[in-house]
């Protein structure tokens, strides 16, 4: 819903296709958008321990980087596995606009956002 809820906003992200095309479209978001966050949260692993924990300063910048950069990443594979579902005019501030577009929506919707809002 968020992925075509986004894309009108969005000039040079147009998504074509039906209800299927978007089922799909999102089924291989998630998947390439969870694959990234296992990566990232590998690396900072490996990063805190082979620096005993001192790597943690450099891990919080790489953390909210790959936050931000993880839905843009996801919506290009997205768009090279499904061409003719999505289609980008141009990669770098189309793509990177959508996923911070995408990102805050979806940080936006998280349920202990909303509860801690409310205390």
């Amino acid at each position: 819903m968020a992925f075509v809820y986004v894309t009108p906003y969005i000039s040079g992200v147009k998504f074509q296709g039906d209800w299927l095309g978007a089922l799909f479209a999102s089924l291989i978001f998630n998947a390439a958008f969870w694959g990234l966050e296992c990566l990232f949260g590998v690396i900072v692993f490996g990063i805190n321990i082979g620096t005993l924990g001192l790597g943690a300063f450099l891990t919080g910048s790489i953390k909210f980087i790959a936050a931000l950069l993880s839905p843009s990443l996801a919506l290009c594979g997205v768009a090279q596995v499904m061409p003719h579902v999505v289609k980008l005019g141009h990669y770098f501030p189309d793509t990177l606009v959508f996923g911070f577009a995408l990102g805050g929506l979806l940080w936006a919707s998280l349920p202990e956002k909303k509860q801690k809002a409310k205390g």
